[in-house]
């Protein structure tokens, strides 16, 4: 079995979507959910270490239980977790990268965004 994990916004409207890219992205059949509202944020900010801890944790589980081969975190229009414009949005999603690295164990680490229509691109970083 193959796994990646998505770092991703609790969202319901943004799951598929972002599965389906990871899928064939990765070439792997199984995505680990790790959701919270607005997690770019989170991650970008990190002033609420309990967050950022459990989020870890379970980013630990799929790497070391499940060998994640690549890590993706993901942020999105209309988001009520983190409201920002897109702009915005981006900037948390580029910090919260550069914060994952350390923790990544030399795996790829993507930053998504998905549109209003609910697309996925790939942020270059």
């Amino acid at each position: 079995m193959s796994f990646c994990a998505a770092i991703n916004c609790m969202d319901g409207r943004v799951q598929q979507p972002v599965i389906r890219f990871l899928q064939a992205r990765f070439g792997v059949p199984f995505v680990d959910m790790i959701t919270e509202p607005g997690p770019s944020l989170i991650l970008a900010d990190r002033s609420n270490a309990v967050k950022v801890q459990s989020i870890l944790e379970r980013l630990a589980i799929s790497i070391h239980n499940h060998a994640a081969v690549g890590i993706a975190v993901v942020a999105h229009h209309d988001c009520a977790g983190n409201p920002a414009p897109r702009e915005v949005q981006i900037a948390h999603l580029q910090e919260a990268v550069r914060f994952l690295k350390t923790h990544s164990e030399a795996r790829p680490i993507l930053a998504l965004w998905v549109d209003e229509t609910w697309s996925v691109t790939e942020i270059p970083l």
